[in-house]
């Protein structure tokens, strides 16, 4: 039997290649993994870097279209503007001044509420100064009420070109009970009736004026509280047109 003899040397210098070949393999996959770990974050980051630089040129692209808005918008606004300033002036060099723009603006509200253009055209031409006007004169009449017993009072004017009459409520006493005249501090119900037929009622509380166009004269009647029982009419009439 042959019996090798022992090395203690070799055994040290195989145990340190051992260990500095587990500690070439520890730091090349240490290596391996740092460079790994770099390579995928720096892929990470290239693609949030391009990610960030596509959201930069998108919000780029809008904040450009929205300055292009703004900027259309304001051109607009200005053009708006201008061309108001040119209405107004025009309005202001159209339109007349004082008595006349008033005027003109209830005309025009008068035909926005519906009204007959024709009629207001008659009625504007129809205004001017009185001329061929009789002298004034001044009746009276009963004035009918519930408790008045009398006859029915009527009023002749302008020779029968026109026939009024009036009622109204009965005066009460102290003791509450009517009395045989009207109370002139309650409306009035005026009628009018023309020798050509046509009749008009109107209510209301003296004094009261009213005017009719009979034939070729304009009847004018100014209406007011008289002695008891009565009221007086001073009329007189006018060319018409």
């Amino acid at each position: 039997m042959r019996i090798s003899p022992y090395n203690l040397q070799n055994r040290y210098r195989r145990k340190a290649n051992e260990r500095l070949a587990g500690v070439t393999i520890v730091l090349i996959v240490l290596f391996l993994a740092f460079g790994l770990g770099f390579w995928i974050g720096q892929q990470a980051s290239k693609q949030q870097v391009r990610y960030l630089k596509s959201e930069v040129e998108k919000v780029s692209a809008e904040r450009d279209v929205l300055q292009t808005s703004v900027t259309e918008l304001r051109a607009e606004t200005q053009t708006a503007l201008a061309r108001y300033e040119q209405v107004q002036k025009t309005y202001e060099e159209v339109l007349p001044e004082g008595p006349l723009r008033e005027l003109t603006t209830l005309l025009k509200q008068q035909l926005d509420e519906g009204r007959d253009p024709a009629r207001l055209e008659f009625l504007i031409r129809s205004v001017r100064p009185p001329r061929g006007c009789t002298e004034p004169e001044t009746k009276r009449f009963v004035v009918s009420n519930p408790a008045y017993k009398g006859p029915e009072s009527e009023i002749s004017i302008a020779e029968g070109a026109l026939v009024m009459k009036a009622s109204g409520s009965s005066m009460l006493n102290a003791s509450g009970q009517a009395e045989a005249w009207y109370d002139s501090s309650k409306e009035v119900t005026f009628e009018f009736k023309t020798q050509e037929g046509a009749v008009e009622s109107k209510t209301s509380v003296m004094p009261f004026n009213y005017s009719v166009v009979v034939g070729n004269r304009e009847h004018r009647l100014a209406i007011s509280e008289g002695a008891q029982s009565f009221a007086k009419v001073t009329f007189d009439s006018c060319d018409y047109p």
